[in-house]
């Protein structure tokens, strides 16, 4: 059986896709980013290491890295963690030394629960009490940026966001520029298993691209790591030193933020977006392919377009919480072939359960797929049979069980009646 994806959220399907008893649901992960292509540069490059949940290890092995190197974080702290005293986190205290050093302090609730599961009052106090608890605690003027437990949220849980704090980050992969919309702050999760050569690629681009990167860490070990939120400490070091190596301006969370436009909406634009230079809209991966969504060279707009590897039925897997298909009548797509062209590729409507509809994209008008040419193609939803239901998961699968060369997508959106 093919094996899911690194981060562990990707479905397996090993048979072609109607087989739809064998579909593996994942577990639920929610996540919302809405934004026209943002492409506004800074003026260099910049780095933010974001250290998430206080764990006291963050504080033995992190902090002396970053202070002898002169660089600046922001921690993520759960707010029930200092003020009860949780086995493996930080004290309170070492918060204040945290602050009285410079670095940035960011909420991440109050006991780190997924927040799209809470009700209303629930969710007003995981926000606006772990917010007060830190500003008179830790003795700080506010603390207006907020960093989302486990990257999930949806449509409810960003407008009480925006209720009490000025700013989101999640753990959506990808770089910021200057109009990033500044609730959905694209972050890159270093996680066991991230090696140091694809961080220095990612700081590497910012550079060129004169984007804002941010890393997102967790726990740090000198010994075997036994947990994906562990990372070795050797390794955060050499990240470190390449950032002082390569003189990338590093900021904290809250530096960076000064330095965009401010942006709270996304720009206005016709249809939903499934992705545009980064998956934006509530979808989230949970792909199982060979693939990255953060393709720099073959790309139709933008900075990124998605590179996939269709081979032995693997498939790209976009999740949802739910989409009323009825409000829609297409889906539009950039495609191109690559070095071959002549794809096989099929694109499947899902809403959890059942599937609602199906069509090759190389069937599809503005097939087949070309070798070397991006050309849009349209996917009728009356053409699949499709004239209601939820969407909750939408698939690019290879529909011959065979190996296919490399296929890019990019510019992909639901398009309304």
């Amino acid at each position: 059986m093919p094996q899911p994806t690194p981060r562990g959220r990707g479905a397996v399907l090993n048979t072609p896709l109607l087989d739809w008893k064998r579909l593996v649901t994942p577990l639920l992960l929610l996540t919302l980013h809405s934004s026209a292509l943002a492409a506004q540069p800074f003026q260099e490059g910049i780095v933010t290491i974001t250290l998430d949940d206080g764990w006291a290890t963050q504080f033995t092995y992190a902090r002396a890295a970053l202070n002898t190197r002169g660089i600046k974080a922001t921690y993520g702290l759960i707010s029930r963690a200092l003020e009860q005293g949780w086995g493996g986190y930080m004290t309170t205290a070492q918060a204040r030394t945290l602050v009285a050093e410079g670095n940035g302090i960011a909420s991440h609730t109050l006991t780190h629960p997924d927040l799209t599961t809470l009700t209303p009052l629930e969710l007003t106090a995981e926000l606006k009490d772990s917010q007060a608890w830190l500003v008179n605690n830790l003795h700080l003027s506010a603390v207006p940026d907020f960093i989302v437990p486990y990257g999930r949220y949806d449509a409810t849980v960003l407008s009480a966001v925006k209720q009490f704090y000025g700013s989101s980050r999640t753990v959506n992969g990808g770089r910021n520029f200057r109009d990033t919309v500044v609730y959905e702050l694209y972050a890159n999760d270093v996680a066991r298993g991230v090696p140091v050569s694809t961080v220095v690629g990612w700081v590497d681009r910012a550079i060129a691209e004169k984007s804002w990167l941010i890393l997102v860490f967790h726990e740090f070990s000198t010994g075997p790591l036994t947990r994906d939120t562990e990372y070795r400490a050797s390794d955060f070091a050499a990240i470190l030193d390449y950032v002082r190596t390569k003189g990338v301006r590093t900021v904290t969370l809250a530096q960076g933020l000064a330095l965009t436009e401010g942006r709270t909406e996304p720009e206005a634009s016709e249809g939903t977006p499934v992705y545009e230079d980064g998956l934006t809209s509530g979808f989230a991966d949970w792909s199982w392919a060979d693939h990255s969504l953060d393709e720099a060279v073959t790309v139709h707009a933008g900075s990124s377009a998605i590179r996939f590897e269709p081979d032995g039925w693997s498939g790209l897997l976009f999740h949802h919480s739910g989409i009323d298909l009825s409000q829609y009548q297409a889906i539009e797509l950039w495609v191109h072939g690559g070095t071959t062209g002549g794809q096989q590729i099929r694109v499947v409507l899902h809403d959890g359960t059942d599937y609602l509809g199906t069509m090759r994209v190389d069937t599809a008008p503005g097939g087949p797929i070309v070798a070397g040419l991006w050309h849009k193609v349209t996917l009728s939803l009356d053409d699949m049979g499709v004239t209601s239901g939820i969407l909750r998961d939408l698939y690019f699968q290879d529909d011959t069980g065979e190996d296919q060369a490399a296929v890019y997508l990019d510019d992909i959106v639901l398009v309304p009646r």
